[in-house]
């Protein structure tokens, strides 16, 4: 069972940034979302189980998501603004979505090379290497619904969807938070097909939600299909406050 990771906790250690009013299009993709904060995902298959939470202040801020016995924590400045100002602690991470978690576990992500019309990232240029060492290209190209993306408030509860408004005027942010905003979806990713150079699938990535009242999804089963046709699937249930 592939573990999942964050699109951006993984590049900030000590990062210190100011807010941005720029708009993402996560608003105007999903009007009248409301607005869900993770609390806890349950991660079960291959006979494994993993418990993962994220816990907030009493101002509503993430302070900590621990997941396998490891916590990171979540520090704001006192400037008045409140700004994220460090990630620290060890572990992974959990706030993203199936899909890109098990396109991050395979490949090492290139570049964006196409948004749809809401924003969403739906084709991806992957890299891997053969046995000799030489660098293969593959295509990734993801399918979304129309729901609100499952970790977006959560993420701002986090501070981490201001520091990615704020990527667009710091030319010097690390590569990792560049990209980190380019993957960002507004919407849930339903299906991924990777390509090879030769446009031959070599791959898939299914996630079928369970959705509640308000959207968000209760439940995930998620089905991965390799190169060599070998399935994994897991499920995954949320809870919110």
């Amino acid at each position: 069972m592939k573990k999942q990771i964050t699109l951006l906790v993984l590049a900030i250690s000590c990062f210190t940034i100011s807010c941005s009013s720029e708009d993402d299009g996560f608003e105007e993709a999903n009007e009248n979302a409301a607005k869900r904060y993770v609390t806890k995902i349950v991660t079960t298959g291959e006979g494994e189980s993993t418990v993962s939470e994220i816990n907030y202040d009493s101002q509503g801020r993430v302070i900590s998501a621990s997941s396998d016995n490891e916590t990171k924590f979540f520090s704001y400045n006192d400037n008045g603004d409140g700004s994220l100002s460090k990630v620290s602690g060890g572990g992974d991470n959990i706030m993203t979505n199936e899909i890109i978690g098990e396109i991050q576990d395979a490949y090492e992500i290139g570049d964006v090379l196409q948004y749809d019309k809401n924003g969403n990232p739906s084709v991806l240029e992957l890299y891997d290497e053969d046995y000799e060492g030489n660098q293969i290209t593959s295509i990734a190209t993801i399918t979304y619904d129309d729901k609100p993306f499952t970790f977006y408030y959560t993420l701002d509860a986090a501070g981490i969807i201001d520091v990615l408004y704020d990527v667009r005027l710091q030319f010097y942010a690390p590569q990792e938070i560049v990209m980190a905003k380019k993957l960002l979806p507004v919407n849930n990713p339903v299906r991924a097909i990777i390509t090879d150079e030769s446009n031959q699938e070599i791959g898939s990535i299914t996630v079928d939600y369970n959705y509640d009242e308000f959207d968000y999804p209760e439940t995930t089963t998620v089905v991965a299909i390799d190169d060599e046709g070998y399935a994994e699937s897991y499920n995954v249930i949320y809870q919110y406050r």
